[in-house]
Formats: structure tokens, C-alpha cells, sequence
């Protein structure tokens, strides 16, 4: 099932040197499904879809999606400007 979500929190958690030249930062995000009430009471498992240069930040992605619970998540993501409050994603539920 498609839903949009919205992030709700940015942190940065880490900052790591890859050899002399190259730094990398990561973030800390929370998504909050817009239409939370239906999902109270309920764990699911969500891909993100959209948008797509989003896809492109995540680290570690797991492959059966990320643990939906009571319509919430986190995720990690490398540091991109484009990555703040307020921004939409379509993401895919799977709850059993």
C-alpha cells in the first residue's frame, strides 16, 4: 500500500573520514506517516519510493524495508541539504 510520510526530525549522528580527502555525514530522520491513525496498534515494514534522490543517501537501506511502528520511523541517511523538516516521501507499507 502507497502512503505519503513526512519527516519530522533531522539530527546529524556521525561524521566519518574516508581517507585524506573525503568526509561524510550522516543524519538522523524520523517519518511520520500523514495518515498515522490508521497504523496505531500496528508494526510495518516500509520501502521508500519517492523522492527518488532520496533513495540514493541511504547507507544500509534494509531490504525488506524499514520498521514502521504506530506510523513512525527512523532512518539514516547521508547529510544532503535537501533533507529538513516538512519534506514529503511516498514510502510502500507491508503490514501483516
Amino acid at each position: 500500500m502507497q502512503e505519503e510520510a513526512i519527516v519530522t526530525t533531522v539530527e546529524p549522528i556521525l561524521s566519518t573520514n574516508i581517507g585524506e580527502s573525503l568526509q561524510l555525514e550522516f543524519l538522523n530522520v524520523t517519518l511520520h506517516l500523514l495518515r498515522s491513525a490508521e497504523y496505531q496498534g500496528k508494526v510495518c515494514k516500509a520501502i521508500i519510493k519517492e523522492p527518488a534522490w532520496l533513495l540514493m543517501l541511504q547507507p544500509s537501506a534494509p531490504l525488506d524495508g524499514y520498521l514502521m511502528e504506530h506510523g513512525e520511523s527512523s532512518a539514516s541517511f547521508v547529510k544532503d541539504g535537501r533533507i529538513a523538516t516538512g519534506l514529503k516521501v511516498s514510502m510502500e507499507l507491508n503490514c501483516p
